[in-house]
């Protein structure tokens, strides 16, 4: 089955939680994409980690985004190594996986749309609803969309990073901005 621009869209709303991807019959552009973790502890810490590695197809009725979490980065190699060997546990838990039901999103046509749909993650063997909130412009050939969604690290059994005495919270928030456009 060839992917339609509203398709692609779809999929572009899906990759809230992981970044870039490219159909067959859609691109999405990287000059303006862009996905961030961003975890909180105490007294103001904040970190923010990266990825714009994601894999996608289409299964059925939903959207499906997988990603390697060993591509995640935070900007600090011992930060990063803990996050993958200690938490999320890459070696046994190597992919985050997205569905979404499509048919659930709503596609602009020419307007600007807001609104939330559920998924279904799976993170450190982990499978849980979550709630998706994005705002997107534009009509059938052109898109932007931003989204986010929060989880917490407790619920997909991730233990809460703590190092030196320093403990993250255990919600994370989740931001993706990207454009989807016809080839």
């Amino acid at each position: 089955m060839t992917l339609t621009t509203k398709h692609c869209f779809s999929i572009g709303l899906t990759l809230l939680v992981f970044a870039m991807a490219a159909p067959s019959s859609a691109a999405l552009s990287n000059g303006d994409s862009k996905v961030t973790f961003t975890a909180t502890g105490p007294g103001g810490l904040t970190f923010v980690g990266k990825s714009s590695s994601a894999n996608l197809k289409e299964s059925g009725n939903s959207v499906v985004v997988s990603v390697k979490l060993d591509t995640l980065a935070t900007g600090i190699d011992l930060r990063d190594r803990h996050m993958k060997e200690k938490y999320l546990e890459t070696g046994k838990y190597p992919t985050a996986i997205l569905e979404v039901d499509k048919t659930k999103l709503q596609l602009p046509n020419g307007n600007t749309v807001s609104a939330t749909v559920d998924g279904k993650l799976t993170l450190h063997g982990v499978t849980r609803p979550v709630k998706v909130t994005y705002h997107a412009d534009g009509d059938a050939k052109r898109a932007k969309v931003d989204g986010t969604m929060r989880i917490n690290m407790n619920e997909f059994k991730i233990e809460v990073p703590s190092y030196l005495g320093v403990t993250v919270k255990p919600n994370v928030d989740i931001a993706v901005k990207l454009s989807v456009f016809d080839k």
